[in-house]
């Protein structure tokens, strides 16, 4: 996940540019269970520079919000607090503002200047402040209310951005990318190869397997614990869910439409246009010269027919040929461009001359329109104020479970005080840490298994909200009698040698292939099957051999040549292969020439600038409170 956002950090940003920019000046007070609260003393120095804990706080806060709305992005509504600690946010903030001090107070000594009018500038040549394709001090001031910042917090943040970019720029000037340097990229990432594979696979060899009961009493005592009956517990627990919350929250119609004429565009519904078409498809033989023909010919039969959809139930190639070619109703997202370009343009009714695509020629027709609008107040109301209730739920549960917790702490009866709040206990079945039942996680269990019987626990975070619950019982773990699972002995016992005959084949065959470097030829000797995939890339697998979904493979092969042995591991089987062919598509990377040694700087001047940050912390004295 970590290598996710490395990887897309600038393509996020550009979607959530004012999360980056409150990273310095402002942002809402978020929870992470919830995030901690620190006094107002210095959180860190950087040389003679001081940053308070208030100034730590909200950079947190900010990049919280930030990497969550990423997470959103990538796993939707299944975020979990267990995501936000793999992210190591205190250390993320921590290097932040480090990074900013040194690059800032180094552009300051190597004479960098910024001035009032540098600021100016830079703001009115943000486009996000842009109306009507002008800068507007209106909307300027609106944007910046909106998201609670204040506007001299902005001017001074975007000064010193303006330092640091000046710096990286200086920094940069050196910074080459070759033609070799591309080449070398679009070899490793976009080329095709096609690969010779054997799979020899553990299932093969299970019938093969022979066994006595000594066999079977001997493999359980050495493998005792394979067997074992994880411990069990059963809770009494209380649930205070989302849905739970959302009833004690009210939301006025004013606060709704104020969301609604703040987010105007998230309202907006863009033209609609019903189509149908006739999709032809090249033939093998075929030259452009007569598949245009082809087109046209039918072209001239579909005009002069009174029904379409007869026609395309005739000629069309498409999976809409069944239904008469009917798209339904398409946005220009919805389709490639040259589609769209070309459904834009008719009128209702009208019968499209054919066009082409990267699918082949379209014959369409437009069949309906809904013009762009934006959905009015009273349709959406009830959706955000929902939206709303469910967004306060999230801010303050964690606050009403905690509350919640200490009603219950402080009374001997666990009953008793939760019909204050119109909530009732549950009662669980046994379960177990490898098979949590709901609200139960296996990292709730985990931290169960350590506590005592009828101590209170919680408020711990589930999938539907927060969870408060004690152990009534439990059943410790144990290791079963040999005869109460032998069958489960059996199994085990017959997938583990089936893997090791395997697994000698595989070893033999691997030391030949690399000795003879002819898969055919270890594959007749061994009596084994070669099969060989179509041509993939990096980005397009095959689907043939499992091996492509691999990142240990998609890394090894793209950087080998036409005859390259190697081996993997995948999906219980194991493989070897052999690379049959290689190619480059030169127009290809003629296209990717531009997009490649863009990335190639980018990443060059990372380096550089991580190398050049390393450097400036080596002679910068820097203190962190420990309390962070």
């Amino acid at each position: 996940m970590l290598a996710f956002f490395r990887n897309n950090l600038k393509r996020f940003s550009i979607f959530l540019w004012i999360g980056v920019l409150a990273f310095v000046v402002g942002g809402a007070y978020l929870f992470v269970s919830g995030p901690f609260k620190m006094g107002s003393n210095t959180a860190i120095e950087v040389g003679k520079t001081k940053v308070d804990m208030p100034t730590y706080t909200k950079t947190y806060n900010n990049l919280y919000e930030f990497y969550t709305q990423m997470l959103q992005r990538i796993k939707g509504n299944n975020v979990t607090e267990d995501d936000i600690k793999k992210l190591d946010l205190k250390q993320k903030t921590v290097d932040f503002l480090v990074n900013r001090i040194l690059l800032l107070n180094e552009a300051k000594r190597e004479g960098i200047k910024v001035t009032d009018k540098d600021v100016s500038n830079a703001i009115e040549q943000k486009k996000v402040f842009y109306d009507n394709g002008h800068f507007s001090k209106e909307k300027y001031l609106a944007i910046l209310k909106a998201n609670n910042i204040n506007p001299k917090d902005y001017e001074l943040s975007l000064k010193s951005d303006l330092y640091i970019d000046r710096l990286k720029s200086k920094l940069y000037k050196g910074i080459v990318v070759s033609a070799n340097d591309v080449k070398k990229y679009y070899d490793r990432n976009f080329s095709k190869i096609k690969v010779d594979y054997i799979s020899i696979s553990p299932t093969d060899f299970k019938n093969k397997i022979k066994y006595s009961t000594e066999d079977l009493k001997k493999y359980y005592n050495l493998h005792k614990e394979l067997f074992r009956i994880p411990t069990k517990l059963k809770f009494k627990y209380v649930l205070i869910s989302y849905d739970y919350m959302e009833s004690k929250i009210n939301v006025s119609v004013d606060e709704a439409k104020s969301f609604y004429d703040k987010h105007i565009s998230y309202f907006a519904v863009p033209e609609q246009r019903k189509v149908s078409h006739i999709l032809l498809v090249k033939k093998k033989n075929e030259t452009d010269e007569q598949f245009k023909e082809r087109a046209e010919k039918i072209y001239d039969e579909v005009k002069k027919a009174k029904n379409f959809a007869e026609m395309a139930q005739k000629y069309s190639q498409g999976p809409s040929k069944t239904s008469g070619g009917e798209l339904g109703y398409v946005t220009k997202r919805m389709v490639v461009a040259p589609f769209w370009n070309a459904v834009s343009k008719m009128k209702v009714g009208e019968i499209s001359v054919p066009f082409k695509t990267k699918f082949g020629y379209h014959i369409a027709k437009l069949e309906a329109l809904k013009p762009a609008h934006t959905l009015p107040f009273k349709d959406v109301k009830e959706d955000i104020i929902k939206a709303i209730k469910m967004q306060k739920a999230k801010d303050r549960i964690f606050i009403e479970a905690k509350k919640i917790f200490v009603k219950l702490r402080n009374s001997k009866n666990f009953d008793a005080p939760l019909k204050t709040f119109n909530l009732v206990s549950r009662t669980s079945n046994f379960m177990s840490m490898k098979k949590p039942k709901p609200p139960f996680t296996a990292n709730i269990i985990k931290n169960a298994l350590l506590s005592s019987t009828n101590t209170l626990l919680g408020p711990d975070q589930c999938k539907n909200g927060y969870v408060i619950y004690k152990v009534l019982e439990k059943k410790e773990s144990y290791i079963p009698h040999f005869k109460d699972v032998i069958e489960d002995v059996k199994k085990a016992y017959v997938n583990d040698q089936s893997v090791k005959e395997a697994k000698k084949v595989f070893e033999k065959a691997y030391s030949m292939l690399l000795k003879d470097k002819d898969i055919k030829q270890t594959a007749n000797i061994l009596s084994l099957k070669v099969d060989t995939t179509k041509y993939f890339s990096k980005f397009s697998p095959d689907y043939t051999m499992p091996c492509e979904f691999s990142e240990k493979f998609a890394k090894t092969v793209f950087d080998k040549n036409i005859g390259f042995v190697g081996k993997c591991y995948q999906d219980n089987n194991f493989y070897l292969y052999q690379i049959k062919d290689k190619k480059i598509n030169e127009k290809d990377l003629e296209k990717r020439k531009k997009e490649i040694k863009s990335l190639l700087k980018y990443d060059k001047q990372k380096d550089l600038l991580d190398k050049f940050i390393a450097d400036l912390k080596k002679h910068t004295k820097i203190k962190v409170n420990p309390k962070l």
